[in-house]
């Protein structure tokens, strides 16, 4: 359980990083040490990590590749409880199972925070929302061990 919280606290990690950087395009400037390449802003994207998944709502805020490390993250914004949930619900008719879920009520907030694992037997997806947000992490590995 707290390999899970950790995960979904580096998600979100992750998107406020990615709220402070507005570029777009694929960033020129890719880490060398984990091979993260930005890729292009407000367009859901193409490749082995998405192919086959539905686009969720809302509008792509960021989005990393990282070869190294055999993963993809997508970040977006603008998007309202009742699409996530409807989200979550094309990806379980998809294939999808969930292997967990954990809901927190954010402290001195009045809104919800979850963090969702599925997986199809080939794809891992841990997802992140918070009202208005939502990180997508997907990889080909097994499911993440909580």
């Amino acid at each position: 359980m707290k390999k899970f919280i950790f995960f979904i606290a580096v998600i979100l990690s992750l998107t406020l990083a990615g709220c402070s950087n507005k570029e777009s395009g694929i960033n020129s400037g890719t880490n060398s040490t984990d091979s993260i390449v930005t890729l292009n802003e407000g367009i859901w994207p193409e490749n082995e990590y998405t192919e086959g998944l539905p686009t969720p709502p809302g509008t792509v805020n960021r989005a990393l590749l990282n070869e190294t490390k055999k993963y993809c993250a997508v970040f977006l914004v603008d998007l309202t409880d009742e699409e996530y949930n409807a989200y979550i619900e094309i990806l379980k008719q998809q294939g999808f199972s969930k292997v967990e879920e954990v809901s927190e009520d954010v402290k001195g907030q009045d809104y919800t925070s979850t963090g969702t694992i599925l997986s199809d037997g080939e794809k891992a997806l841990s997802i992140s929302y918070i009202p208005g947000n939502l990180g997508i992490y997907i990889s080909f590995d097994t499911v993440p061990s909580v």
